[in-house]
């Protein structure tokens, strides 16, 4: 009978050491952060700088990079967000326009932070809608450019409003359905039916009309004195009077004296606008 072998007192040794795991990288290595965009400089970061001197202070691309928080391989979180800004022209207003999904294509945002500038750009947007009243009188072109501009910045293509007023010129419909139609970078396409579809809802006693020029200039093109003289005699028919059609174009900028944006008077600065009524191209026929 085979006599059984006692078990070894101890594991036998291997006869290799095994491999030490290679050191595990720092994703934060990768993509320097704002401290590191400021490292090395006497200036104060944009968070101690907001702490000190209030946001004001804060460049264009010091509040981006606040938001963006990190940077790509090789490249600061805040030269990230100079190039981000150089590539909409420097402008924080082209900017916002872009919206998420072509935000979400850039390398150096992608999709996790193209929404989060998306919710910050459109919060901005409702703060300044949300600033008016619901239901303004609008006896003025200006009246019209000023309701309007939080939602026309937001547009990169022509878009067209129709805003019905009660008696005393206040509006009384929703401006969510007084959008009619959405167009092209420099054209939009609306039929009389469209445009006093809300006005004969809501029983309006007149109607004003206004659209954006994406370009800035809000010169009214021939085509726009077309329509507006079509809308006059649709208005004449359907005894809904047209009171005005006012082009909105961009907001002036405004410099402070050391030259720098002026942010707050931004704030208060109505885009610039023509009033068709007053250019006396198309004859109303409409009381004022």
């Amino acid at each position: 009978m085979e006599k059984r072998r006692s078990a070894p007192d101890r594991a036998e040794e291997p006869l290799f050491e095994p491999a030490a795991a290679p050191p595990r990288a720092d994703p934060r290595a990768a993509t320097p952060s704002l401290r590191a965009a400021f490292a090395g400089s006497r200036s104060l970061m944009p968070r101690e700088k907001i702490a000190a001197l209030g946001p004001a202070s804060l460049t264009d691309a010091e509040l981006l990079a606040l938001l963006l928080r990190s940077g790509t391989k090789g490249k600061n979180v805040l030269a990230v967000a100079e190039d981000l800004l150089r590539a909409y022209g420097g402008s924080l207003e082209l900017l916002s326009r872009a919206g998420y999904d072509e935000l979400a294509k850039t390398l150096a945002v992608g999709p996790a932070k193209a929404s989060e500038l998306a919710a910050v750009f459109e919060l901005a947007r409702r703060v300044l809608a949300s600033s008016g009243e619901d239901f303004p009188v609008l006896d003025t072109p200006e009246a019209v450019a000023r309701y309007l501009r939080p939602f026309v910045l937001a547009e990169s293509v022509e878009s067209f409003y129709a805003l019905p007023l009660d008696k005393r010129r206040r509006l009384c419909g929703v401006v969510g359905r007084a959008r009619v139609s959405l167009g092209t970078a420099d054209a939009t396409v609306v039929t009389p039916r469209d445009v006093f579809r809300e006005a004969i809802r809501v029983d309006a006693r007149f109607l004003l009309v206004a659209h954006n020029h994406p370009s800035g200039d809000p010169t009214p093109s021939p085509a726009d004195l077309r329509l507006t003289a079509d809308l006059v005699d649709a208005g004449r028919v359907l005894r809904i009077p047209l009171l005005d059609h006012v082009v909105l174009g961009d907001i002036p900028s405004r410099l402070r004296p050391d030259g720098t944006p002026d942010t707050d008077g931004c704030l208060d600065a109505v885009p610039r606008f023509r009033s068709i009524r007053a250019s006396g191209a198309v004859d109303f026929e409409a009381p004022v």
